[in-house]
């Protein structure tokens, strides 16, 4: 009796095994790898920028005007538009460097505390105030700058922001040369890890006699390799 039940529940088991069918067998291909988030800015990296730029002249003392706020001054720079080009090398995801060289029409060579007393005793500054504009025309100026630049990148799903400061110096040129320390701050949108635009403002602390601080504004595309 005890064999024939053994029997019994044994036929029933692989009877239950057959009708069950092969194990189920799951491919590669079910599993769906999650899809890597961009990286809009890589720890090294070095990019190109092209840009516009208005440069405001910073006016000095009015007082070397003798009380004619509307003469021009004996300053070096004056304001302009221009543009220019850029190299940015990032040696760390937050820290780079960067040079550029940006050109406007801004320079009146010639204008100085001398010309300005000769003219003032001369009687012209009350008769017209436009003397120093048409007799001293303003030149190309060239500004060539070194700067450190500190980001702090933040990225999202569809594009990478850059908030960033700057700080450096370099060289006026194109009438008496002058040097300028300047420091600044601006910000990035990385459209995608190879392109992005850019937007910034600096203040150029001009050194020597007669030479008046300038900023600048610029705006520009910026190419990443």
């Amino acid at each position: 009796m005890k064999k024939a039940t053994l029997i019994a529940l044994a036929t029933v088991a692989v009877a239950g095994t057959s009708f069950a069918g092969p194990a189920p067998v799951i491919s590669s291909k079910d599993f769906k790898q999650p899809v890597a988030a961009t990286t809009f800015f890589k720890d090294t990296e070095i990019a190109i920028d092209a840009f516009y730029s208005y440069n405001n002249a910073q006016q000095r003392d009015p007082a070397l005007c003798r009380g004619d706020i509307h003469v021009l001054q004996p300053q070096y720079l004056n304001d302009g538009s221009g543009g220019g080009v850029g190299a940015n090398f990032f040696f760390a995801r937050y820290f780079g460097v960067g040079l550029s060289g940006n050109w406007w029409d801004g320079i009146r060579t010639g204008v100085s505390q001398e010309t300005h007393n000769d003219v003032a005793a001369s009687g012209k500054l009350t008769g017209d105030r436009n003397f120093f504009r048409d007799s001293f025309k303003k030149h190309l100026s060239q500004q060539f700058t070194a700067d450190m630049i500190l980001r702090c990148p933040i990225e999202f799903k569809s594009f990478g922001l850059a908030p960033y400061i700057l700080g450096g110096g370099g060289l006026l040129t194109g009438g008496n040369n002058a040097g300028f320390a300047d420091v600044g701050a601006g910000v990035e949108v990385r459209l995608t890890p190879h392109f992005g635009v850019f937007s910034d403002y600096r203040w150029n602390f001009v050194t020597g006699d007669n030479r008046n601080d300038v900023s600048t504004t610029r705006a520009g595309v910026r190419f990443v390799f």
